[in-house]
Formats: C-alpha cells, structure tokens, sequence
C-alpha cells in the first residue's frame, strides 16, 4: 500500500517584532492542485512556538467575540475545531456517539458510516473508514487530519479507498477507505478524526470537514464463542422466526449477534430490544441517505458486513456472516468453535462454508410435530450452490470481506480454506423454486430439537409478558 504522511506545523518567527501570521487562500484550488500540494509538502515538519500557539488561540477568542457583536462576519469558522479528550472522555462516548452509524455527508454522494482504529499491524497503526462513494467517475481526494494539544502540532494523510463488494450498475458503492495514523498522535486518547477535502489542516472549514467520532472497543469477550454479523434487514419478522434464529444461532455458539434495521416493525424491533437490552445482541439503525439508499446494491449489504466486522474485531477472534435464514452447522461437533479449535491455522484468514438449500414450505418433515422451522424442513438439495459460501472470518487477518467470501485478508501469504461438508454446511431455508424433486431428506437439526424447544418456549413467554 502506497503510504503517504505529510505533517503540517505553524510557521512563526518570535523576535522583538509582533508576531506575523500570512494565511494563503487555497480554497480555488482544484482537487489534483489539492493532492499534488499534499504530495510535495509530505515531509515537511515546521514546529509552532508556544508563544504564536498563544496568539492564535487568543485571535480565535477575539474573533468570536467580534462574531458575537456582529462583526467580521465573513472570517467566521476559519478553523474547523481539531481537540483530542481524554481516554476517560472517549469511553464516555461509547454509549453515544461511536456505537451509533452517523452517516455523516461530507458533501453530496461522500458520506462516512464509522471510523475504527486499526492496531493489528506492527509497523502501522490505521484509521478505516466505511464509506459511500460514487461508483464512478473520479473520486474526490480525502484527507485525515489530527491535532497534538501538547506540541500544538497538527498531522494529515491521505486517505486511500477500496471497493467492497460488487457493484452492477448502481450509482453508490461501497468503499473502506484508510489512512495512517501518525506517530506522533498517541491514540490512547484519540476520539474522533477529522475527515476533509481540504489537504492543509489549518484550513478546515465546517462545509469541508466533518469529525467522525471513533468506534471504541473497552473489553475483549469470551473468545471461545463467535459473533454473527446479519445484513440489514426490513419489515416484518415474525418473532417466533426471528427467535427460532437467534436461539439457535446461540446454541451453535455464537455469543453476540449484530442487526441492521432498516424500516422494521414495531414487533420486530421489539423482540431485538429484547436480546439487546441483555448483551446478546447490538442493533444499529441502517438508514442511509435517500438518494443513496434508491443507488445502491442490495441495500448497501457489504457495506454494513464491513461495518460489523471492524465493530466485531476487538472483541472477538472470528465473526461469521450471514442472513436470518442461515445457519453454519457442524456435522460431528455441537458447536462450530469445536471445529475451529481443532482446525485453526495461523495462515488461515477464513473458513468459507458450502450453502444447502432447504426447501422451506415445500417438503415438512411428516414425523416431526415441531412447529419449529428448522425441525419442520428437512428437505434440502443435493448438491451445494457454490455461489452462497457463507464465511467464518478471523478477525486479525482479514481487511475487508464480501458476503460470499473473503475477498482481501490482512497478508497476501493468509489463506482461505473452503471446507468440506463432510466437517459441515450452510443450511439456507428458502421457497423451493425450479426443479424441487431432486432432493435429499437431512435430520441433522433434529439433535437440537428439545434444548432449541425449551429456548424459543422460554423466551416468547418472556416477550409476551412485556406486551
């Protein structure tokens, strides 16, 4: 990956003259003008006195205060703010604004989702950004801008973009987009980045500028169990079904499994609530600006996979992904972190699962009296349909993923292992459509009837006690 860190300090001279400040207009500048600037001045590093660090904020308290009387209006936010909190500070944020998807439009068609910072690399701390960017055309430059409170110094780089998914013709795709974090800023207590079209820091303006707050991550869960990233969902789920899946997503050992709503009842957000309000589960709004959200594949999916993993990748060693409908089952084992326990390899950045179609509505198990669907649908294809692998990531090996497979981990020598279905498979309950005849009867579930019986009974008397 081609690195680019460029720090832009104050200027100054302290003598016995005032302090002069000459402040140059960039603002006509195009971008190419904008990124070859950023490329010519990467390695300069000019340190600010404290004596003009003094006079500038000064000049900022005066200039608010002739804002307030009404004058100099014109000069107004010429800074936008950088500050960096403390730690304390920054934990404090958790529960406000890093948890939420801000969806922040730093002009039309750039909009930013989150921002996480990336530690899995000894030499390069990162800032990764998932984003929505126009699928064509040439991209506007962005740039990542920081601020030292203790040296007065202030940092950029540039910010690097990859595609996530595939895009068939949509306006909106998309995008992880990076940048490093330099050394100098000590991201123990880093809250926020700030994210421009503006390569020179000291020339942020609110309506090039947006401050996206940093997922932060306080604790490492259990890593005996997994996580479970669900692409957004919409509408009504029954909450038999939507329980049916949780429970039994649980006892095949996932311990935590993140949502993405986007226009659901009020029954299906309440039966989320449920397991949100009781650690199993994180629900995140996915509503996406209109005019992207009619642009975009499949309901920006990949996107809000990419989301949940960066979310998921401090607190877990693997995530799984896939729908409310699927379920990665092993075949000799009860749990799915059995077999990673026993064929974990540390060059392996995935293991991609084959996907069997059940005939959902179709064929019922006529010896089963469960009204459970995974005990009533026992009717499954065949042969796999190898273009739905639904994959297990490992978390520190992987930079960015596609619902179908993992399409870029960490190291170019990481491997992904397509595994056997002799080890296990993707069960996907679907209507049958086509040729239906040719299939095979699979009892497999039937081993989990009476513990996924007791969960689901236990858990919809509960929900029908909060109505």
């Amino acid at each position: 990956m081609k690195r680019l860190l460029k720090k832009i300090c104050l200027v100054s001279a302290v003598g016995l003259l005032p302090t002069i400040f000459i402040v140059f207009n960039f603002s006509s500048h195009n971008q190419s003008e904008k990124f070859a600037l950023a490329k010519a001045i990467k390695s300069e590093h000019i340190v600010g006195t404290t004596q003009v660090q003094n006079s500038l904020r000064q000049s900022s308290v005066d200039l608010k205060q002739r804002n307030d009387a009404g004058q100099d209006k014109e000069t107004e936010e010429v800074m936008f703010p950088l500050k960096k909190p403390g730690y304390k500070e920054c934990l404090n944020t958790i529960e406000d604004e890093s948890q939420k998807l801000g969806f922040y439009e730093l002009q039309p068609g750039n909009v930013i989702c989150s921002a996480f910072l990336d530690f899995r690399f000894t030499e390069q701390a990162f800032i990764r950004l998932i984003t929505f960017l126009p699928a064509y055309g040439e991209q506007t430059q962005l740039y990542c801008h920081f601020f030292d409170p203790e040296s007065q110094e202030s940092f950029s780089t540039v910010v690097e973009i990859e595609e996530l998914g595939t895009n068939l013709g949509y306006a909106y795709q998309g995008f992880l987009s990076t940048c490093e974090l330099p050394d100098e800023i000590d991201s123990y207590t880093l809250c926020s980045v700030n994210i421009s079209t503006e390569p020179e820091a000291y020339y942020q303006r609110t309506e090039n500028t947006k401050a996206i707050p940093l997922y932060l991550v306080n604790r490492k869960i259990n890593t005996r169990t997994y996580s479970l990233c669900v692409p957004p969902i919409s509408g009504h789920l029954p909450p038999e079904r939507l329980v049916e899946f949780i429970e039994m997503s649980r006892i095949l050992g996932v311990s935590h499994i993140t949502f993405y709503t986007s226009g659901v009842t009020d029954d299906t957000l309440a039966t989320l609530r449920y397991y949100e309000q009781r650690g199993s589960a994180s629900i995140l709004a996915w509503e996406m600006p209109n005019y992207i959200s009619a642009n975009i594949q499949d309901n920006g999916q990949t996107t809000a996979l990419n989301d949940c993993f960066y979310r998921n990748m401090e607190r877990f060693d693997f995530a799984a992904f896939n729908g409310f409908d699927e379920f990665i089952v092993p075949l000799h084992e009860k749990t799915v972190p059995k077999i990673l326990e026993k064929i974990n390899d540390e060059d392996v950045a995935g293991y991609c699962f084959q996907s069997f179609v059940f005939y959902a509505e179709k064929s019922e198990n006529e010896d089963s009296k469960s009204p459970l669907f995974t005990q009533k649908y026992t009717s499954r294809a065949r042969t796999p349909t190898n273009t739905m692998s639904r994959c297990i990531a490992n978390l520190n090996k992987v930079s960015s993923l596609d619902f179908n497979g993992i399409t870029n981990p960490a190291e170019t020598y990481y491997a992904v292992h397509n595994m056997e279905p002799s080890l296990g498979y993707v069960f996907h309950y679907e209507k049958c459509y086509g040729n239906c005849n040719d299939s095979h009867q699979d009892l497999t579930m039937e081993r989990y009837r009476e513990e996924l019986e007791t969960r689901v009974n236990k858990t919809l008397n509960a929900l029908r006690k909060l109505v």
